[in-house]
């Protein structure tokens, strides 16, 4: 029977999965938390993950990315709400083995998992019909539209330093930074730098 692991942080859809596929499949383990999910895969050793992109601590994306690199015979399908382009884009790039919508039936995650179990790539069937911007303002969406340059920024803001102190630490100019955080400001939709340290905190930039 093949094996599946469930990695979806809001329980009662987990469960939800988990009493849909559990007579057809061996369910080996339920995980919430991102940095779980690579616990749970080198222990179990699933045949298939099914995986949130949206996990807190380490997002879907970053998992997928390490388990593609210590345990690769995994075949990792993302679960998600979003049907954003950038996200399809990275999941086939990465190879993944499927990319599944969360509002997607139970007769659509069965095909997608017997095709996926016979070798096969399977994207949801209702990818093409979404609008890639339905999620515009869904702050999860907004930290990729960011450069790394204003990752680095945004952490060096969370630690406390001021704008010269981040020129001096980045080895660029005051000006570069101040450009930096005008365009952080404004990708983010924010006005006050509390807001700024409130993002870095929840999404542990």
């Amino acid at each position: 029977m093949t094996s599946i692991l469930i990695a979806e942080d809001h329980k009662m859809l987990s469960d939800s999965i988990k009493t849909m596929l559990e007579k057809q499949y061996h369910i080996v383990d339920q995980v919430f938390v991102g940095s779980d999910v690579i616990i749970a895969a080198l222990k179990h050793k699933p045949d298939i993950i099914l995986l949130d992109i949206n996990l807190p601590v380490l997002n879907g994306m970053e998992v997928a990315k390490q388990i593609k690199a210590i345990v690769p015979q995994v075949k990792i399908v993302f679960l998600s709400m979003y049907a954003e382009e950038n996200f399809i884009k990275f999941a086939r790039e990465l190879n993944v083995s499927g990319y599944l919508l969360k509002d997607s039936g139970i007769e659509e995650i069965l095909k997608a998992l017997e095709k996926i179990e016979n070798g096969e790539i399977y994207y949801d069937s209702k990818l093409l019909e979404k609008e890639t911007n339905l999620h515009h303002n869904d702050f999860f969406i907004k930290q990729f539209s960011l450069s790394k340059r204003e990752v680095e920024v945004i952490s060096l803001i969370n630690k406390g330093l001021n704008t010269d102190q981040i020129a001096k630490k980045m080895k660029v100019s005051y000006e570069t930074v101040k450009s930096h955080r005008k365009n952080i400001f404004f990708k983010l939709g924010f006005n006050k730098s509390t807001e700024l340290i409130q993002f870095a905190v929840e999404y542990r930039i």
